[in-house]
């Protein structure tokens, strides 16, 4: 039996849902509990001609908004099984980060209210211990829908990531089939993953155990801007397998796609009593990550604001993922031929989506011969790349708009480097030209090369001047900075004990000693003879455990579950 055959009037209640703006209770939701006693290990799976019908209710607009006079979509929260505006009623306007005459969505501006009601909503959930009484075959097969899902509907969501994050087509598949994978690999592992532990007896009569995969209790899940399929995905999976009622806040400039995951979730079987979704900014919301019932809070963001979550949270849990300020060193010995390879890769992670990702390259470290060559060859590739709106781009050059700081920031950095004793300005960057320059935050790549003290004093995106410096200062802007030094070994020394950012660094070299050595003693991905920016595998991200980045280690099955689980230990006596 199909899981949504019994349900013939389902089309109707998908058109009066959109009808009624997509406000009140989910058309999908209301059946959960007869698809839940239907299901059985030989249920099928969402059929081609299911997920047609459910097309007008997971992307509910005709089209994204591409002209100046569209009208932009409406976005709601999820709470409490229905779709709601949010108690204050205020809505904010957000434009296409391409360009800022297109309004792209309305997104509600959550408030207390909104926060208590979808955390009193999952309170009440874990606390009716209904995941105590549930199966993980269940789980399992919603996951195996939602990964379905995703496969037929991968277009569709392409889209929404370009429109509303621009990127190349080739950066916006990195961010989607990260969540894929995540739903095929965490769902198709967990069973191998989610085990306890029989002990050998201790004592006669007594038996021990150990189980760390018990849910943990009430998690919030807050996720980034720069991958917003990617790193909500991993987490929607790893929390729904875990068996904890969860509440899901997305990037404001996501919230189209935020839509889209949890109503995917809501189609593939999820129980709507562990799922809620409030969209919402800053202080607005700040309620939501510390409040006393929730047990869990998992973000990816700037370690400022994981550093006033912990302050509010104290000794409750928090797992942080944060960016990098991520270096490279080149060996000596490589030919101008191999240099020129090496250059055409570490160029892509530091252009590459325009420096967003926590994985972009900051800076190459190097022999001054080395160095200089180096940097001639990267100042020359950077020459084929276009700064130009990638949305509608069909080459993978491109480097796309600013999108967490002001054009001007970049701007200012240059122009202070300049002036500033031992720094080479080799690339100046600037804005954009033309419209694009004029309607988003679009800036040409940089390139400097610089001493390992060096600083510079600016307005940062008009908060105020501070003081900046080049080699340990994470960007999310494209300026790729060099540095010389002498040896592998003060490479090493940077990166343990000057750059607190150790979420990834790239070694390139023959040197097997070298090779070793950066083994022993660089925490984070290691990347031998590659660039710093994540490729198409699988892995658990960047997890040293140690500083300002990449301490969650979210990706890899049994990383990712146990941010949502607690440990038991046990012991049975015969008497």
């Amino acid at each position: 039996m199909s899981t949504l055959a019994p349900f013939p009037r389902l089309a109707e209640e998908i058109q009066a849902f959109n009808a009624r703006g997509q406000l009140g209770k989910d058309p999908i939701a209301q059946y959960f509990a007869e698809r839940r006693k239907a299901h059985g290990l030989f249920t099928n799976l969402l059929t081609d001609k299911e997920l047609e019908l459910l097309k007008p209710y997971l992307f509910c607009y005709r089209e994204l908004p591409q002209r100046s006079s569209d009208t932009p979509v409406r976005v709601t929260n999820f709470i409490d099984g229905e779709w709601r505006l949010p108690a204050k009623g205020e809505l904010a306007l957000l434009r296409n980060l391409a360009d800022r005459r297109i309004p792209l969505m309305e997104v509600p501006a959550s408030t207390d209210e909104d926060v208590d009601r979808a955390v009193a909503a999952a309170d009440r959930t874990w606390k009716s211990l209904s995941w105590a009484e549930d199966v993980f075959t269940y789980r399992k097969t919603v996951l195996k829908n939602f990964a379905r899902m995703m496969d037929y509907f991968s277009e569709d969501c392409m889209r929404e990531i370009r429109q509303q994050i621009p990127k190349t087509r080739l950066e916006a598949q990195k961010d989607f089939y990260e969540a894929k994978r995540a739903a095929d690999h965490i769902e198709g592992s967990a069973e191998a993953a989610l085990q306890g532990e029989i002990l050998p007896p201790m004592l006669p009569g007594h038996s021990y155990w150990r189980n760390p995969w018990v849910p943990a209790g009430v998690s919030v899940i807050i996720s980034p801007m720069n991958f917003i399929w990617g790193i909500p995905g991993i987490h929607l999976v790893g929390a729904y397998l875990a068996g904890v009622p969860f509440i899901y806040k997305g990037h404001p400039f996501a919230a189209i796609s935020n839509t889209t995951m949890i109503r995917m979730m809501l189609a593939a079987g999820a129980d709507p009593a562990y799922v809620q979704k409030v969209e919402g900014f800053g202080k607005g919301i700040a309620k939501l990550a510390t409040d006393k019932r929730v047990t869990v809070v998992a973000v990816t963001g700037s370690s400022e604001t994981a550093a006033k979550i912990q302050e509010g949270r104290g000794l409750n849990r928090l797992r942080f993922e944060g960016g990098g300020c991520n270096w490279s060193y080149v060996d000596d010995g490589y030919t101008p031929e191999e240099l020129k390879k090496i250059a055409v890769r570490l160029t892509y992670s530091v252009c590459g989506f325009g420096a967003h990702k926590c994985t972009s390259l900051h800076g190459i470290a190097a022999s001054g011969k080395t160095l200089d060559a180096l940097l001639g060859f990267i100042n020359e590739e950077m020459n084929s790349w276009r700064v130009a709106d990638p949305r509608e781009a069909t080459d993978d050059k491109v480097v796309s708009p600013l999108m967490v700081h002001k054009a001007q920031t970049l701007v200012d950095i240059v122009a202070q480097a300049k002036k500033t004793p031992g720094v080479t300005v080799i690339r100046e960057g600037g804005r954009a030209d033309g419209a694009y320059g004029e309607h988003s935050e679009a800036v040409k790549p940089a390139l400097l090369k610089i001493r390992p003290d060096s600083t510079v004093r600016v307005n940062w995106d008009g908060k105020g001047v501070q003081e900046v410096r080049l080699a340990t200062t994470e960007f999310f802007m494209p300026i790729l900075v060099g540095m010389e030094l002498p040896d592998f070994e003060s490479y090493v020394r940077f990166c343990l004990f000057e750059n607190s950012h150790d979420l990834a660094t790239s070694v390139w070299t023959r040197d097997d000693r070298k090779l070793q050595l950066g083994r022993r003693t660089l925490g984070g991905m290691l990347k031998e003879n590659d660039g710093t920016d994540s490729a198409l595998e699988w892995e658990e991200f960047g997890a040293s455990g140690i500083g300002d980045s990449g301490n969650m280690g979210v990706g890899e099955v049994t990383a990712t579950l146990s941010i949502y689980t607690r440990r038991q230990k046990g012991r049975h006596l015969v008497f």
